[in-house]
């Protein structure tokens, strides 16, 4: 309708947006039953309140704003309590400490307001704020996508990533330890300085850790100085492609939870020292394959696997992608299916399109229960949104 000064009113616009998703006046957004974006990364909280937390690409969560990291209760809803305090962007990763007390968050992190930007990694109290104790100056020049927290009792925290070299950043390196102040540990030296390094810690007391590297053998043990560990010896070639031409490439690294320190390697590989393999291996913990475990071709065929998740009932057994990437299916800790996890094989969808699974973790409330999130609206038919739980059957859990 005009106006006498020659202005007039702009329209009121109403849109009867999908189901599950509200109108803010610009667009359709804000899914009412989850996140409104992708969950790239979720962990449990390591105290007692068998919360989770989940980072990613979000804005909303239900019809609460958020920024991009939340903790949520136990039985779905959101912890308000906890708050973030920064603007962080897309966040990649969300790994707790030890010992429950903070929560670290990596990507490529701007915060501190934008004279006095901090990029790749955060520390954050539990009620979200950022524990400003952890400084890593102007930034470690890192896209982080891995942090790992020493298991020594030192605090310290290796961190991996994309190099970001044109952000000034005071230290650059594909994998390195930070303090527990957020300085750089010059005393760790992994001599790798090429290709982002997966991260995963040995669980027999040693400190040391697995990583993936962009060369032959592909996969290293180093100690905790960042020297190599040569009694785990992965042989004259290490992962191979065959006659492909394909460069191996090592996509996720995972220690059991069976107490033999083997470990569970995933990949664009067809074979290891020129013996068969299908994208999944379990070596022993010398670095020699473990002829016992042979996966399911259905699950990998010189695939890469997003995450390999241990099921921590002790039983060696695994969580993993399957070779559509739109689905989990549980392995026996010899490679066979578990028929006793019936998710269904329609798995996860996009609004009609590909869903994608980004990670997985095992509720710490004893249960058994399992956290998948990634980047869907339906699973099996029924709505949801980037994030949803399963019983150990493979039950969804609503």
């Amino acid at each position: 309708m005009g106006c006498s000064d020659g202005s007039y009113d702009e329209p009121i616009i109403t849109v009867d947006c999908d189901s599950g998703w509200v109108w803010d006046g610009t667009v359709c957004s804000r899914r009412t039953d989850g996140f409104n974006g992708s969950v790239y990364s979720i962990a449990p909280a390591l105290d007692v309140s068998n919360d989770l937390y989940a980072a990613g690409a979000f804005t909303h969560f239900k019809n609460e704003a958020v920024n991009d990291i939340v903790r949520l209760n136990n039985n779905g809803s959101l912890d308000k309590e906890f708050v973030s305090n920064e603007d962080f962007v897309a966040l990649q990763v969300v790994v707790p400490a030890n010992d429950g007390s903070k929560v670290y968050v990596g990507g490529y992190l701007s915060y501190h307001g934008p004279t006095l930007p901090t990029h790749g990694i955060a520390r954050l109290h539990l009620d979200g704020t950022t524990d400003r104790s952890f400084d890593t100056d102007i930034g470690i020049g890192l896209d982080v996508h891995w942090i790992a927290p020493a298991t020594d009792g030192s605090g310290d925290v290796y961190v991996s990533g994309y190099p970001v070299g044109d952000l000034g950043a005071t230290f650059e390196s594909w994998l390195i330890r930070l303090n527990s102040d957020g300085s750089l540990d010059t005393d760790f030296n992994s001599y790798f300085k090429i290709g982002e390094s997966i991260i995963d810690l040995a669980t027999d007391g040693s400190g040391d850790l697995y990583i993936s590297i962009n060369i032959a053998p592909y996969i290293v043990r180093l100690n905790d100085d960042g020297s190599i560990n040569i009694g785990f010896d992965t042989g004259p070639t290490g992962f191979g492609t065959g006659s492909s031409g394909f460069e191996p490439w090592v996509t996720a690294i995972k220690v059991t939870d069976d107490g033999s320190d083997d470990v569970y390697v995933a990949g664009y590989f067809s074979e290891y020292n020129n013996i068969s393999a299908n994208g999944l291996v379990r070596l022993n913990s010398d670095g020699s394959l473990d002829s016992e475990f042979i996966a399911n071709s259905k699950v990998f065929n010189f695939q890469a696997g997003r995450f390999i998740v241990p099921t921590l009932d002790g039983s060696g057994d695994i969580y993993v992608t399957h070779t559509d990437g739109q689905n989990i299916v549980r392995l026996n800790n010899d490679g066979t299916i578990d028929a006793g996890f019936g998710i269904s094989s329609e798995g996860v969808d996009n609004d009609g399109t590909l869903g994608t699974l980004n990670d997985v973790a095992i509720a710490n409330d004893g249960s058994g229960d399992i956290y998948v999130a990634g980047s869907f609206t339906h699973y099996n038919v029924t709505p949801v949104a980037n994030l949803v739980r399963f019983t150990s059957s493979g039950v969804l859990v609503k």
